[in-house]
């Protein structure tokens, strides 16, 4: 067996036992591109209780993204800043519908789930602090494209079972698990890698012993040795 047939052997047989002990997660309802952009730019760096928290509030004042257009930096701030780095994200959310209203002047950025997933990246990725993971979880969320967000929890427990030694970054993680997993699997096991990473493959404890991959782990393999 080569070392791709390898990988995408162990790819497939974790995405397997994770939907046999988690099941096929359920979809999130879906937003709109920009609803989606905006709620993710908020989610980083915090916690989704804290994101959606904000998000809630932001649309809650402002029902429609135009009435945003109009509105004050310190407004924006009062509203958001419980989701962390408040400054960091006013501005970048307040840079980007503008330019977003230059090509959709109803600003729902619908456009981009026409795009193919190349193209897609390339668009959401050309603005302000927007990355992979962020223009990954609009393509995915939003539009239902084939797109693999990699998060922190994705990201350790994916290096963890040793899924791509070559991925220094998440980013380079997303672009690998992004052409081995096949399209119609990567939703199922982007949200039960998640999971996992919660419940199980804790970022400074990890309970290896009740975790469904402990046979297959390098992490805890090279802790037994």
């Amino acid at each position: 067996m080569t070392v791709g047939e390898r990988r995408n052997s162990l790819v497939s047989l974790v995405n397997q036992r994770l939907l046999a002990s988690f099941g096929r997660p359920g979809r999130r309802p879906l937003r709109s591109p920009l609803d989606e952009l905006i709620l993710t730019i908020l989610s980083q760096n915090t916690t989704d209780v804290n994101s959606l928290a904000a998000f809630k509030r932001l649309k809650n004042r402002f029902p429609e993204w135009q009435m945003l257009l109009s509105a004050s930096y310190n407004e924006v701030l009062s509203i958001i800043k419980t989701a962390g780095l408040g400054p960091t994200k006013t501005r970048r959310i307040l840079d980007l519908l503008p330019q977003i209203r230059q090509k959709d002047p109803g600003l729902t950025m619908d456009f981009v789930c026409s795009m193919s997933l190349e193209k897609g990246y390339e668009f959401l990725t050309s603005f302000k602090g927007v990355g992979a993971k962020t223009a990954a979880c609009v393509l995915l969320f939003a539009c239902g494209k084939p797109a693999f967000p990699v998060d922190t929890h994705v990201f350790r427990v994916a290096r963890r079972i040793g899924l791509d030694h070559a991925s220094r970054t998440r980013e380079q993680m997303q672009h690998f698990l992004e052409q081995v997993v096949p399209e119609g699997d990567r939703y199922n096991l982007h949200m039960n890698l998640i999971r996992l990473g919660r419940e199980v493959c804790l970022a400074r404890a990890p309970r290896c012993g009740s975790c469904l991959l402990q046979d297959v782990c390098e992490h805890h393999l090279h802790q037994e040795s």
